[in-house]
């Protein structure tokens, strides 16, 4: 992908309207210093007392979270629409934001913006909301993406950002589309707006633990929640959409899903991508067909181009204890990134406590916004997804997998077309040695 380019700054415009700028606004300079790589670009604002519109598409719990966060960020942020292919999901959702009693003035969805269906972002991103966050489930990222920037929206993208490589391909162009025309995108992968975690991260990148010379990710968790069990009347698509996270087309399978945040978070650190992997993982715990095809546990090795090895762990297995930390080797010191904190010659721990980085990035959007620039994460949420996928492949066919033979592959996990009666692709569980890369 392209580096982002500095095109000169314009000047602020003496009479831009609200509108201009949510569809037009500003190109300017590149923002480095958080290490969010995003591009800041000056231009005309939207006054502190207008009102911004947002649409929620997906009102699952994370969705149901982002739109609360959105309503904090900022007192003239208004939820006027919101979509789901699930109707009983989008009431629930919209109940439980209407209870909460510092934004529930604002929650102001009526019943000609309550979209239900495959269809329903479409009717919401055709309305006159500002901003829409996306938070379905991963394999409608790409589409739904485009959809809004065709539209001139601006988006917060909930990680990851697609279950395949074709997904991959079609979020970078969408991505490349959205600065041409100074659109933000503001992503989920949320610990790079926590404030303590850049500063972890920019002490180890100015040589505080000197060489890296190894990483460690370890993420061992329960699970999920429960299924939803099959009634007779339900079709196989209603059936995944409803445990969409069991199935590999619909959440891309926990390592890209859950685990992509640590994948994130060293590749942020380490200023680049890995260049190829080996991978196992398997089935011994959600071993019926209930669950899916997706695995339970992955073990990963990453290289990059220096050589360094990165090995990433996770499993979601129910009674085994929990686990979860990301340590850095050097050759002056050592860090713990999860804890904020760095031994050896340069030592070093944060005192104040994690900051609500979920919150932050919200924050950071209407912040931006409001003063007329626009942030643009695009690449490196589609790179983070796309380690999450290249681990995944890696293990599911028990071949090493490359950077670049991953970024061209050709599989499309999606179904023909998006009905009630449409048939998602004949899956089985991985075999490695059996599976083919495609």
């Amino acid at each position: 992908m392209p580096n982002d380019q500095q095109p000169e700054p314009t000047n602020q415009p003496t009479d831009s309207s609200r509108r201009t700028f949510l569809k037009t606004s500003s190109v300017g300079i590149l923002g480095a210093g958080l290490g969010l790589q995003q591009k800041i670009a000056q231009g005309a604002y939207v006054k502190a007392d207008e009102t911004l519109k947002v649409g929620l598409v997906g009102c699952g719990g994370r969705g149901t979270g982002a739109a609360a966060q959105a309503l904090r960020a900022d007192k003239n942020v208004k939820l006027v629409a919101m979509a789901d292919v699930f109707g009983d999901q989008l009431k629930k959702s919209l109940s439980n934001i209407s209870k909460l009693p510092d934004v529930k003035d604002r929650v102001q969805v009526d019943k000609d913006h309550q979209f239900v269906g495959f269809d329903a972002y479409k009717k919401l991103i055709a309305t006159d909301v500002d901003i829409v966050l996306l938070a379905t489930p991963p394999h409608f990222r790409p589409i739904h993406l485009k959809e809004c920037v065709d539209a001139n929206k601006h988006v917060f993208v909930e990680k990851p950002v697609a279950t395949d490589a074709v997904g991959i391909r079609s979020i970078i162009a969408t991505t490349e589309e959205a600065k041409k025309k100074n659109l933000t995108i503001v992503s989920g992968l949320c610990w790079r707006y926590e404030t303590g975690m850049q500063e972890t991260i920019a002490r180890i990148q100015n040589g505080a633990i000197g060489d890296i010379t190894s990483i460690e990710s370890v993420r061992f968790l329960g699970g999920i929640g429960k299924l939803a069990v099959r009634e007779p009347n339900w079709t196989e698509m209603y059936y995944q959409m409803r445990n969409w996270y069991y199935f590999t087309w619909l959440s891309g399978d926990f390592i890209a899903e859950q685990f992509i945040h640590e994948l994130d978070k060293v590749s942020w650190m380490m200023g680049e991508y890995p260049v190829k992997c080996v991978a196992t993982g398997g089935r011994q715990s959600r071993t019926d067909k209930k669950y899916g095809y997706i695995f339970d546990h992955f073990s990963v090795i990453y290289e990059y181009a220096n050589g360094t090895k990165y090995h990433a762990t996770t499993r979601q297995q129910q009674g085994c204890p929990s686990k979860f930390h990301d340590i850095v080797q050097g050759t002056k010191g050592r860090a713990n990134l999860m804890k904020f904190h760095i031994t050896g010659e340069n030592q070093w721990r944060r005192k104040a406590r994690r900051t609500v980085m979920h919150q932050l990035e919200h924050d950071e959007m209407y912040k931006a916004l409001r003063k007329g620039e626009t942030i643009n994460n695009g690449e490196y949420m589609a790179k983070s997804t796309l380690m999450g996928i290249m681990g995944r492949q890696a293990a599911y066919t028990g071949k090493e997998v490359t950077w670049d033979k991953m970024f061209n592959s050709k599989e499309n996990l999606g179904p023909d077309g998006y009905t009630w009666d449409s048939k998602p692709q004949e899956q089985s569980v991985a075999q490695p040695g059996i599976t083919r890369f495609i």
